[in-house]
């Protein structure tokens, strides 16, 4: 490989290129993970940041919403697998300096953080992987341009709503658990913005037309006190409707 060209290597050699690096110790042989339910997860997303033009460390990119390529296939692997990898090959061959650009990416690529993985949640699976492989080389980490989105999932909340729903299945099927959230701050200036939430959650009594609504805090002391029989009227007490 001649070390000042490396695009034209892997552009032309892309066979050659997946199995040596299938020899080695590397991360563009770990697995492309699959997408989380973001409709669902958002639902306890304390924060959201969005950006119309993000500089990304690619390899902090761990997996995809593409079905075709969430299932066991790994980053090297899509040289040769993604369907239209021989065009996107070619273009690299064509113009390297498209991977190294400050200037948003055209077409769009999308990503989505949660927490500490980011995701391809849009277009640019075979040109994130193309990245991938050519900064392994040239020792570089950054994609600039990207539509970037980043949700701070409150994981423990997300945990007590399920036990507190699956409880309620059980033993108070005519109690509904609704999920509420408020903006309470925005940042924001061009182009990007960030806002923050509360989370609460509402027990509505079907049988008596009553409801009682209660913050995130006061979650997992509600799912303590699930284990008394007699917990749906002592919530419900609590509240003059």
């Amino acid at each position: 490989m001649n070390p000042d060209k490396p695009h034209l290597y892997i552009a032309s050699n892309p066979e050659m290129v997946i199995k040596e690096i299938k020899k080695r110790d590397c991360i563009l042989n770990e697995p492309i993970k699959p997408f989380p339910d973001i409709d669902f997860l958002k639902q306890f997303a304390t924060s959201h940041y969005w950006s119309d033009s993000e500089s990304v460390n690619i390899f902090r990119v761990v997996g995809t919403a593409h079905p075709d390529y969430n299932h066991g296939i790994t980053w090297i692997d899509m040289l040769k697998v993604g369907k239209r990898m021989h065009l996107n090959l070619a273009l690299l061959a064509q113009n390297q300096d498209y991977y190294f650009e400050n200037k948003r990416k055209e077409p769009d690529m999308h990503y989505t953080k949660i927490n500490d993985e980011i995701y391809i949640s849009g277009e640019g699976n075979h040109r994130t992987a193309i990245a991938k492989v050519l900064f392994y080389f040239t020792g570089d980490t950054i994609l600039h341009g990207i539509k970037y989105e980043e949700f701070e999932i409150d994981f423990r909340l997300m945990d007590s709503y399920r036990k507190i729903k699956e409880i309620l299945f059980q033993k108070y099927p005519h109690v509904e658990l609704q999920i509420s959230k408020k903006i309470y701050k925005r940042e924001d200036t061009a182009k990007w913005k960030k806002d923050y939430f509360e989370i609460s959650f509402l027990l509505i009594n079907h049988r008596k037309g009553r409801s009682f609504e209660f913050d995130s805090n006061e979650s997992e002391s509600i799912l303590r006190e699930l284990s008394s029989i007699n917990l749906i009227n002592k919530i419900f007490s609590k509240s003059k409707l």
